[in-house]
């Protein structure tokens, strides 16, 4: 009978435990859920809604009337928004999962003309009024310090979910670690970062057409 040789049988244990180690780490990742209680979905389509009644939902509003193109990432009061899509850090991900960097592009813009990309990304400091605002013009997918600015996260809240700007996607670089939150500025209601909680928002599936596409996704 052949024994197996100490360097074979490594490379067995070896494999065995990365399996067990990744079983491990897929099974302590939650999913996001929407306002139906179903996973949130990459190319689906849906609305970022706060959980006050009546306080909107995420929406692009344009800088001034000198610089109409949309920059800055607002709440519109008693609208549900404009609808985004996600996409993770993990490009084989089917699911949005808790606190993992993703990306949210709004699926339009508020302008045909304008030509500024229309995903989320965090913008230079601003001195007058000493905020961290949430702009577009980010990037999707390639994770690395170019794009550091364009990650998010969603963490889970007491009555819904939180947005968080922490990028993981770059050990080596410095960056900010703060949740985001609604202010009142400039007679606007805009998304930046806070030192304390966060915002709670809800996901809602932005048609009925995304609802059928999301149960079709799940039963396949």
């Amino acid at each position: 009978m052949k024994t197996i040789s100490p360097a074979l049988f490594f490379l067995i244990f070896l494999f065995t435990i990365t399996l067990f180690f990744s079983s491990v780490a897929d099974a302590a990742k939650k999913p996001v859920l929407d306002s139906d209680d179903e996973p949130l979905h990459p190319g689906i389509e849906y609305y970022i809604v706060s959980t006050i009644w009546g306080a909107g939902g995420a929406a692009l509003e344009s800088r001034s009337i000198e610089k109409p193109c949309p920059e800055f990432v607002v709440v519109n009061k008693y609208q549900n928004g404009m609808p985004v899509l996600f996409y993770p850090v993990d490009t084989n991900d089917t699911i949005v999962y808790e606190s993992t960097d993703v990306n949210i592009q709004f699926v339009h813009s508020v302008d045909s003309n304008c030509q500024t990309p229309t995903i989320w990304k965090l913008g230079d400091y601003d001195p007058s009024s000493g905020k961290w605002w949430l702009t577009i013009d980010g990037n999707v997918s390639n994770p690395g310090p170019g794009t550091l600015t364009s990650w998010f996260k969603i963490k889970n809240g007491e009555k819904g979910y939180v947005l968080n700007f922490c990028p993981s996607v770059c050990v080596s670089c410095i960056s900010l670690c703060n949740d985001v939150s609604r202010y009142s500025y400039d007679n606007k209601v805009r998304l930046g970062l806070t030192k304390e909680g966060g915002s709670e928002f809800i996901f809602m599936k932005a048609s009925e057409t995304t609802k059928k596409v999301v149960e079709k996704h799940s039963d396949m």
